[in-house]
C-alpha cells in the first residue's frame, strides 16, 4: 500500500474512532474535561482524539473500556465486541504495548484496506 493510501486510511481510521467517542460522550452527557480527565489526558489532546487528528494509545483504549465500559473492538471497528481482542490488550506486558498496538494499526488498516477496494 503507498504512504498516499495509508495515510488516507489512517485518518478514516481515527476519524471513525473519534467519532464514536463522540456520540458515546453525548450520549452520557460528559464534557471533553470529563473525558480527557477520565482517561488521563489533556482536553486538547481528546479534542484531537474526537476530530480524528490522533488516536488514543492501547493504554488509553484499555482506560475507556475500564471507565466507560465501552467495547474496544467497537471503538476500533464500528463493529460489536469481539470476544478475545480485549483479554489481548489487558494481558499484554507493558514493555510490549507498542509492539501490540503497532500489529493492531496495521491489522486494522488491512481490514480497512481490503473493504475500500471490495467498494471500488
Amino acid at each position: 500500500m503507498d504512504n498516499k493510501r495509508k495515510n488516507k486510511v489512517e485518518r478514516e481510521l481515527y476519524k471513525n474512532i473519534g467519532n464514536r467517542l463522540l456520540i458515546e460522550r453525548k450520549e452520557r452527557h460528559y464534557t471533553q474535561e470529563q473525558m480527557a480527565e477520565m482517561i488521563g489526558v489533556s482536553t486538547g489532546f481528546y479534542g484531537m482524539i474526537e476530530r480524528g487528528e490522533k488516536a488514543p494509545s492501547i493504554e488509553k483504549l484499555v482506560k475507556i473500556h475500564e471507565k466507560l465500559g465501552l467495547d474496544i473492538t467497537y471503538l476500533l471497528t464500528g463493529n460489536e465486541k469481539s470476544e478475545h481482542i480485549l483479554d489481548y490488550i489487558v494481558k499484554c506486558p507493558q514493555e510490549k504495548q507498542y509492539a501490540f498496538e503497532q500489529i493492531v494499526k496495521y491489522a486494522m488498516n488491512l481490514a480497512d484496506f481490503e473493504a475500500y477496494n471490495a467498494k471500488e
